[in-house]
């Protein structure tokens, strides 16, 4: 049996107490290089909040729902992204990734598109 996962929106701990931040990291670690993907997606008031270093919502959340394990990533794609492609590798490398990393494993990972951009960005 694996252990709970602790719901993560207050931004205090996911599973295995490893916080928000560094989830986000690990995730953008996996999937900075695909093409097509610009950036994890933070919302204006997101942004003021790292600049006042006020706690916010990560664009990667990890919620246990109806027993399962559920990973929601809110992205930034390019124009040139070719979805069809995309969705899977970002799928493929984020559970590989985080698993290796962390030892969690997800039963779904939703993958939501927030806003598309011109140029890539850096990450979290």
């Amino acid at each position: 049996m694996r252990p709970p996962v602790t719901e993560n929106t207050d931004n205090k701990n996911t599973d295995n107490n490893y916080s928000p931040e560094v989830i986000s990291t690990y995730v953008w670690d996996a999937i900075k290089g695909l093409p097509g993907l610009a950036d994890l997606h933070r919302s204006t008031l997101q942004s003021l909040g790292e600049r006042v270093h006020l706690e916010r919502l990560s664009p990667v959340r990890i919620e246990e729902r109806e027993g399962r394990r559920v990973l929601d990533l809110h992205i930034v794609i390019t124009p040139a992204a070719r979805l069809p492609e995309l969705v899977p590798q970002i799928r493929g490398a984020v559970r590989s990734y985080l698993h290796s990393m962390t030892g969690i494993d997800l039963d779904e990972i939703g993958i939501h598109i927030d806003d598309i951009v011109w140029e890539a960005a850096t990450g979290p």
